[in-house]
């Protein structure tokens, strides 16, 4: 079975080195580590240019700045979720799903990649219904993008989806992120990934995602909606300080479409937040 591993640090091609390391700093910034893993963690956070997924798709985005997608051949294997070396417990399945191409063009890898202001401004032009929040709202510090083969499938990615108690956000220029000071509950705001999956043939080929490096998985259960998710979170390689709140992440999938939610909240929070998705 062939399969090709897609890694990619950003939604973008690159970064310039300065704003990667204003955007891991601010990463490791709750992260209390040795100077030495930290350095560590930025060496290892090269740019790498996407590859062909298979026929015209292209490269996914990363998991996480550790992380890596992949899409693999096998109808039998199809969607599944590992970490690591573990095959984590069936999610509901994936299905085809309708969607309006962007009005963008087509880069030159053969797809198409556009921003967005707001969350209602890209769900309006793709004529989709999105899961969302009660606990998201629409501010200046949301930042949406889709990367799609319009024939085959489609990721969008919603930065600061919720910012819960998080205050304090400043625009990174050069690398248009933001960086923010952390609450009590939320020592993140929480991001939201959509996966979409809108062809025959890329249905059959399948979507398999890994989690590589500092992650473990958590549980396996049933929101309140009915949702079958999986919960992961990272781990660090010393021994975190009491205060220190891990980077929790939970997927699952509903009405075809897979959700992947990220954040450093707690557990509780996190079901708390997915048991809202609506």
């Amino acid at each position: 079975m062939e399969k090709f591993n897609i890694k990619n640090e950003t939604n973008r091609d690159c970064m310039e080195a300065s704003g990667m390391k204003q955007l891991i700093d601010q990463e490791l910034k709750e992260v209390r580590l040795s100077e030495d893993m930290k350095n560590k963690i930025r060496n290892r956070a090269v740019c790498r240019k996407p590859n062909r997924l298979w026929k015209t798709a292209a490269a996914f985005a990363a998991v996480l700045v550790l992380g890596g997608a992949t899409v693999s051949a096998g109808y039998h294997a199809l969607n599944k979720v590992h970490v690591n070396d573990e095959t984590l417990p069936e999610l509901d399945p994936m299905k085809i799903v309708e969607m309006n191409a962007p009005e963008a063009a087509v880069n030159e890898y053969a797809f198409i990649e556009k921003d967005y202001s707001s969350y209602l401004d890209l769900k309006n032009e793709l004529g989709i219904k999105l899961l969302d929040s009660v606990l998201s709202s629409e501010h200046p510090y949301m930042q949406c993008h889709i990367q799609t083969d319009p024939e085959n499938y489609a990721i969008i990615q919603v930065n600061n989806f919720i910012l819960g108690d998080t205050s304090n956000y400043q625009l990174l220029k050069d690398i248009d992120r933001y960086s923010y000071d952390h609450g009590t509950v939320y020592f993140s705001p929480v991001s939201l990934k959509a996966e979409l999956i809108l062809g025959e043939e890329q249905l059959a080929h399948g979507w398999d995602t890994d989690y590589l490096g500092m992650y473990r998985f958590v549980e396996h259960y049933r929101s309140a909606q009915g949702y079958q998710v999986n919960l992961m979170e990272d781990t660090i390689a010393e021994t975190p300080p009491e205060d220190y709140v891990s980077k929790k992440t939970a997927v699952f999938v509903a009405d075809g479409i897979r959700y992947i939610l990220t954040g450093q909240v707690s557990i509780d929070t996190m079901k708390e937040i997915v048991d809202t998705m609506e």
